[in-house]
């Protein structure tokens, strides 16, 4: 069994310990594990036929897991009968918060949300507002607004990408993430911002703590993971008005806060599932 790793270059650093983890649980399972850069990938078509190539290496993957937000690559593959995690549908979504909100605003609670496209500097609602880039993920670019000088500049930040854009929640510095594997819940975390900055995410400075989902949170998890055929995913939540409210889903989820503050092993959990699904597809 081959199967590849794909990351963007500049992410491989920052994630060389979960990297390096997959290694050991295929290792184990007697997968030949490539890590493969996606600037090393030529793919397209060619003769009538599609071709994918990796100058690295000129093994043919039986199942790639991607890292990297590639949606074309990821549909491609999968039109090569290369089975990719998480699949195109959840690349092409899920890393655009617009189409997220678009495919679940009828399905689960949510902020009033925005669509904003790039040099348009419509208020939409009043201050404050959080601004997010549509395709932003870990944090980065993403702004709280207090006045209109603030979301010029969060807009421009965004820039050329659009942005959604929403009224602040009435309690920032945290959040609740429920990591889905297949349509299953597997672990529950909640995260806390450091001081001085709203954002709760760790690799913004903030902290974790596990936490257990109310029922009718889980409830909304699970209507979710219907619309999707999952891999591994995080589905956020914010709290506001003493509630959980949906927030995002998290394609290419990270996993630190699980090593740190649980026994949980995800990655060779999430390798078990995709050879799982892999058998039973065969």
């Amino acid at each position: 069994m081959n199967g590849w790793l794909i990351y963007d270059a500049p992410e491989v650093e920052r994630n060389r310990v979960f990297i390096d983890k997959w290694f050991s649980a295929a290792v184990l399972r007697r997968v030949d594990l490539r890590l493969v850069l996606t600037r090393d990938i030529a793919y397209g078509i060619g003769g009538d036929r599609a071709f994918v190539e990796n100058q690295c290496t000129n093994t043919f993957p039986d199942f790639a897991v991607m890292r990297a937000q590639h949606p074309v690559l990821s549909l491609h593959m999968e039109n090569m009968g290369i089975p990719v995690f998480n699949n195109a549908e959840i690349a092409h979504i899920c890393n655009d918060k617009r189409l997220t909100h678009e495919r679940l605003c009828r399905l689960v609670p949510m902020m009033d949300t925005a669509f904003v496209e790039a040099g348009c500097f419509m208020q939409p609602f009043a201050f404050p507002v959080v601004v997010k880039s549509s395709h932003a993920s870990g944090g980065r670019k993403v702004f709280l607004c207090r006045d209109k000088k603030d979301y010029a500049s969060a807009l421009a930040l965004c820039a050329p990408d659009s942005a959604v854009v929403q009224p602040a929640c009435d309690t920032l510095g945290k959040d609740v993430r429920a990591y889905v594997l297949g349509n299953r819940i597997v672990k529950t975390m909640m995260r806390l911002s450091n001081e001085g900055d709203f954002r709760s995410n760790l690799a913004q400075g903030g902290d974790a703590v596990p936490f257990v989902l109310p029922t009718h949170a889980r409830q909304m998890v699970e209507a979710i993971a219907q619309q999707f055929h999952f891999g591994l995913v995080g589905v956020d939540f914010i709290f506001h008005k003493g509630e959980l409210v949906f927030n995002e889903i998290e394609d290419a989820v990270g996993t630190r806060m699980l090593y740190m503050h649980t026994d949980m092993d995800i990655v060779r959990d999430y390798l078990d599932f995709i050879l799982g699904a892999l058998r039973g597809s065969a």
